[in-house]
């Protein structure tokens, strides 16, 4: 079931990328392999890149389509999930990829695109 809107999935990338960038800083043990860390903070100021070209009310440009940001957070979200065991992480830092990564997963399976309602209606 699909009760997500636009203006609030801007809401919630915006918060998600607020929690990579801080989250490895906070909460990753000391010694935390560098690539390990680096890597959700990448994606976090990536994520707010991304979110600022989307065609939707929480941006300052619409370039993007929302269907290519929601396929992108799919992939991310996928990524994370797939690098918390291919990085070999254990602990906190193999939840945080997991959580982030499902948590992205849920989001994108929860939200509407209306652009796709647009394009049937139109049809």
């Amino acid at each position: 079931m699909k009760f997500l809107n636009t203006k609030f999935h801007g809401i919630i990338d915006y918060l998600a990328a607020i929690g990579l960038i801080v989250g490895p800083l906070v909460l990753f043990p000391a010694g935390t392999a560098s690539l390990v860390t680096a890597i959700p903070i990448v994606a976090g100021i990536a994520l707010i890149a991304y979110s600022l070209i989307t065609d939707y009310s929480a941006s300052a440009r619409r370039i993007i389509p929302f269907s290519l940001h929601l396929a992108i957070d799919l992939m991310a979200g996928t990524a994370f999930v797939a690098l918390s065991f291919l990085l070999g992480l254990t602990g906190i830092t193999q939840t945080f990829y997991l959580v982030m990564g499902v948590a992205v997963i849920a989001v994108v399976l929860v939200s509407e695109n209306e652009e796709a309602q647009t394009t049937l209606a139109a049809a």
